[in-house]
């Protein structure tokens, strides 16, 4: 068996086309060396899965969807996000404890949408990151340090302590987690982007520039 994760990339240069491989490294590093293929845009990692069978997870899911791909020798396929998404997870037979199995879904984009002038300068990179009992915000930032070398900077928060509204005092054990792993991670993802406010947002997370609750609407 060959651990490693499977992932799904989008590029807005490339429009209803999705790239699916494979790495042992960070999906992220792969993503950052194919936009030095001739892409004008970089590609961003939509989602991605751990798993112990990884070349085989691959392999199954381009054996799936021959019939939309691009071409023989390129892993580019005509096919929509969620429903590659969903194939994925479903292929996915992988022998680890379901404890440990990671799935992350990338939301910087439609954050970028919603909060452009509100987000930090040097994130670069916002993901929604779960295994089975934890959901994590994990933020990238980067630094540049004299004027030439970078500086790369991963941060995840645990999500837990984000609840939805209840009575403390009558039971502390009745608490909902907004963020409940028992959720899709795709459902998080969403859940964030659509339901969490921006307020909210400011008060919990690293997200966003200094303003004053004042600036956020």
């Amino acid at each position: 068996m060959s651990s490693g994760y499977v992932y799904i990339l989008t590029n807005v240069s490339l429009p209803g086309l999705i790239k699916v491989g494979r790495t042992i490294r960070d999906s992220r590093s792969r993503a950052r060396e194919l936009f030095t293929t001739g892409v004008p845009t970089p590609f961003q990692v939509a989602f991605e899965i751990f798993s112990d069978e990884h070349e085989e997870l691959e392999a199954d899911f381009h054996k799936e969807l021959h019939d939309f791909r691009i071409s023989d020798n390129r892993e580019f396929f005509n096919y929509p996000l969620n429903q590659a998404i969903i194939l994925l997870q479903k292929l996915n037979n992988s022998q680890l404890s379901k404890e440990f199995i990671a799935q992350a879904e990338d939301i910087f984009e439609p954050l970028k949408k919603r909060y452009l002038h509100y987000l930090r300068p040097e994130i670069i990179g916002v993901r929604i990151v779960q295994i089975k009992k934890r959901v994590w915000l994990e933020i990238t930032e980067e630094e540049k340090i004299a004027g030439y070398l970078i500086n790369t900077k991963i941060i995840r928060t645990d999500l837990a302590f984000i609840t939805d509204d209840y009575d403390f005092t009558k039971n502390e054990n009745n608490c909902q987690l907004f963020f409940d792993p028992k959720n899709d991670v795709r459902e998080n993802a969403r859940k964030f982007i659509e339901d969490f406010d921006p307020y909210s947002i400011m008060m919990t997370t690293d997200l966003f520039r200094g303003f004053s609750d004042k600036n956020i609407n």
